[in-house]
C-alpha cells in the first residue's frame, strides 16, 4: 500500500511539473498514439468553389492517395490551427460518394463562426487541413423496392442531403425524392445550379420547391404543410432549430409518423472554462486499469490516448458519441450542445472528448 501511495504521488507531481508519467499498468496489442491529442490524418485542398456570398465548396484528398470514403449524410471533422489556437468544427459531405478518392464539404459562414469564417475567406488549393472521421449516422436504409423519400432542408441543412440525393437517384432508378428548401432569397440557394443539373438528369423522379422568405413571405408550419406528401416512406430534415420545429409540426399535421423522420442537427460547441491545474484521471477498461494526468485545457481522450489507452473516437467534437465514456467518479465539464441524451446523461455518460475534468476523475471506457 505504501508502494502504490509512493507512485501516485509521484506521478501527480510530475504531472504537474508538465511530464505526463507512463500508466501503472502495462497493456497488451497497445495502440499506437501521439503523444498528445487524438490523431488526425492530414488532408490537402484539391479545389475551393463559391457556392454563395458566404458559402463555399471545399474538396479535400489525402496526399497519400487513400481513399476519403463515407456514407452519404456523413460528415467530416475539420481540424486547422487558426490565430494560434487549434479549432475543430464538423461539415457534412456534400459530393458524390461513389468518388472515393476525394471529399467536398459545403461550409457557411456563421457570425462569428472561426472556422467557416477561416474556410470561406482563407481556404486555398494546396492548403492542409487537419480531418477526423467520417462520422455521423444521418444515412437512408437500403431498400430494395422503389420508394418516396422526402428531404426538408433550410440553407446549409442542403449540405448532407446534397450528398443523400445524389447517391440514391444514381443507385434507386426507380426512387422519387423530393426536395423542399427554404432560404431567405434566392441568392442564398446553396447548390442552385447542381440542383437544376440534377433535376434534369432525372426527369420526374427529383422534385424541388424553393421556399424563399423574400417572395413567399415567413415560412410556417402550414405553408410548408402544403408540400409535404404524406406517401413518403422517409424523411429526411436538416436545418436552423427554428425551421426544423416548423418541420416536425408540419410532418404531424400531414400524418407523417415520426417514426420515418431522420433529423441532422448542426451546432458550434461552445467551450466551458477548464480547470486551471492538471488533474489525475484513473481510466478502466477491460479488467486494466490506466492513470494518467490531464493537463489544463485537454480533454479525457487527450490524456487516455497520450497515455496508450485505445479509446473509441470518430469526429472528436462531440457529435457523434464514439468516445462515451461512464463518468464513475470525479467531475468534468463538457462542450454544449452535444449529443448526448438526457438518459445518457443520467446513466453517467460524459464524451471524453469534450469532457475536461475539474477534479479528480476515474472513467469506465468500453472496450
Amino acid at each position: 500500500m505504501l508502494e502504490q501511495l509512493r507512485r501516485d504521488v509521484t506521478m501527480l507531481v510530475r504531472g504537474l511539473a508538465g511530464r505526463t508519467p507512463p500508466p501503472l499498468v502495462k497493456r497488451m496489442e497497445r495502440r499506437a498514439a501521439p503523444a498528445r491529442g487524438v490523431a488526425v490524418r492530414t488532408v490537402v485542398i484539391e479545389a475551393v468553389t463559391r457556392e454563395t456570398a458566404d458559402a463555399v465548396s471545399v474538396t479535400l484528398r489525402d496526399p497519400r492517395g487513400a481513399e476519403l470514403a463515407f456514407t452519404p449524410g456523413q460528415f467530416f471533422t475539420i481540424e486547422a490551427t487558426i490565430d494560434g489556437a487549434r479549432v475543430r468544427r464538423a461539415y457534412s459531405a456534400s459530393s458524390d460518394a461513389r468518388d472515393r478518392g476525394r471529399a467536398t464539404i459545403t461550409v457557411k459562414r456563421v457570425a462569428g463562426g472561426r472556422m467557416s469564417t477561416f474556410l470561406c475567406e482563407r481556404a486555398t488549393p494546396g492548403m492542409t487541413l487537419g480531418l477526423l472521421g467520417p462520422s455521423g449516422d444521418f444515412a437512408l436504409p437500403a431498400a430494395a423496392a422503389p420508394r418516396h423519400v422526402l428531404a426538408i432542408a433550410g440553407g446549409s441543412g442542403i449540405t448532407p442531403i446534397m450528398a443523400i440525393a445524389r447517391a440514391t437517384l444514381a443507385a434507386e432508378p426507380a426512387t422519387r425524392l423530393t426536395l423542399v428548401y427554404a432560404n431567405r432569397t434566392r441568392a442564398a440557394i446553396i447548390f442552385a445550379d447542381a440542383l437544376d443539373q440534377l433535376a434534369a438528369a432525372h426527369p420526374g423522379r427529383l422534385t424541388i420547391v424553393h421556399r424563399l422568405d423574400d417572395i413567399d413571405g415567413e415560412l410556417t408550419a402550414d405553408t410548408l404543410a402544403a408540400h409535404l406528401a404524406p406517401d413518403a416512406s422517409d424523411v429526411l430534415l436538416c436545418g436552423p432549430d427554428p425551421m426544423m420545429a416548423l418541420a416536425r409540426e408540419a410532418l404531424a399535421a400531414r400524418g407523417i409518423p415520426a417514426a420515418r423522420v431522420r433529423e441532422e442537427r448542426f451546432f458550434a460547441p461552445s467551450c466551458p472554462t477548464a480547470a486551471t491545474t492538471a488533474q489525475a484521471l484513473t481510466i478502466r477498461r477491460g479488467g486494466a486499469i490506466t492513470r494518467a494526468i490531464v493537463r489544463p485545457g485537454d480533454t479525457l481522450l487527450d490524456a487516455g490516448l497520450a497515455a496508450g489507452v485505445p479509446l473509441k473516437l470518430s469526429c472528436a467534437m462531440g457529435g457523434c458519441g464514439a468516445c462515451a465514456v461512464t463518468l464513475v467518479d470525479g467531475e468534468v465539464t463538457m462542450d454544449e450542445p452535444n449529443c448526448l441524451t438526457a438518459a445518457e446523461r443520467a446513466g453517467g455518460k460524459v464524451l471524453a472528448c469534450v469532457a475536461r475534468p475539474v477534479s479528480p476523475c476515474t472513467v469506465e471506457a468500453p472496450t
